[in-house]
């Protein structure tokens, strides 16, 4: 298959793709501390997004991770200043169960928050484990997505994933970061089960990954993700668009399975459309 296909020679041609909005289902928009990022709040986050194409983010900052009353405010002052650049998910954190209530019904009472997230990594709790069962029962009766941080090891490997998947068939699950070096465990979760879904964090530097998605499991099921502003969504769209994929491919993976999934909970913007953004050109 010859990678210079119409949205490749588009993109080469005018440095943008005008008919292939991309989504960015995995953001951050603040600061973190101890590293340096260009431009990481959030109006140079808007910035990166505009110059690199980026209609639409779904985020969670990280102030979150280690405060969620803060963070999660945070995350509802953004929606309110750019509600048709960003959407949220309300994270949880399963060591804070005082803050479980509200944190249930937010997707659902709030404007723009699309779904759940959380970071077994950074909260050193295990993806299945107790403190997270009520998020992802709640997410399952309601259809919910949750964009899980995932990563090789016991916390939020393949087998804790596995299990999580099997008990909650409902749940829009997001394998963040795919099981990071556990592309074949993660690969079999995508083909096992229909709500199971990849994504591109950190995975798309692997060598021919999306090509393997593609293949092997099909390009329905992997979303476009950058953790911005840890990386230029950049290099993550030539991972996508210089893979030797087809055009049709390329448009799911960069925006129509997000558009699927946010449409599901009416939460495109209202300038998009799922209907016609999917269709054909480039």
């Amino acid at each position: 298959m010859s990678r210079m296909t119409p949205l490749v020679h588009a993109f080469i041609e005018h440095g943008h793709l005008a008919a292939c909005p991309i989504i960015d289902m995995h953001t951050h928009t603040d600061r973190f501390a101890g590293i340096y990022f260009p431009d990481p709040d959030p109006a140079g986050i808007v910035r990166t997004m505009d110059r690199c194409g980026v209609r639409l983010v779904v985020t969670a900052p990280h102030a979150a991770l280690a405060d969620p009353v803060e963070g999660n405010a945070f995350m509802l002052q953004l929606l309110a200043a750019h509600p048709t650049r960003m959407l949220g998910y309300w994270y949880v954190h399963p060591l804070y169960p005082q803050l479980l209530e509200e944190a249930l019904h937010r997707p659902l009472d709030t404007p723009g928050v699309v779904g759940f997230k959380v970071h077994p990594s950074w909260a050193g709790y295990p993806l299945d484990g107790e403190g997270y069962q009520p998020m992802f029962a709640w997410a399952n009766t309601h259809r919910l997505p949750v964009l899980a941080h995932t990563w090789r090891g016991a916390l939020c490997g393949v087998d804790a994933c596995r299990r999580v998947a099997e008990r909650y068939p409902e749940v829009r699950f997001i394998l963040g970061h795919s099981c990071w070096d556990d592309w074949n465990g993660a690969f079999a979760l995508a083909r096992d089960f229909p709500h199971v879904y990849l994504e591109l964090t950190a995975a798309e530097r692997m060598p021919r990954f999306v090509e393997r998605v593609v293949q092997e499991v099909g390009a329905h099921k992997l979303l476009f993700g950058t953790d911005l502003p840890w990386f230029n969504p950049q290099f993550t769209l030539g991972c996508v668009l210089f893979s030797d994929i087809a055009d049709e491919d390329r448009h799911a993976i960069l925006h129509g399975n997000a558009e699927r999934l946010l449409a599901e909970r009416g939460m495109l913007p209202d300038d998009q459309s799922a209907a016609t953004m999917s269709q054909g050109g480039v």
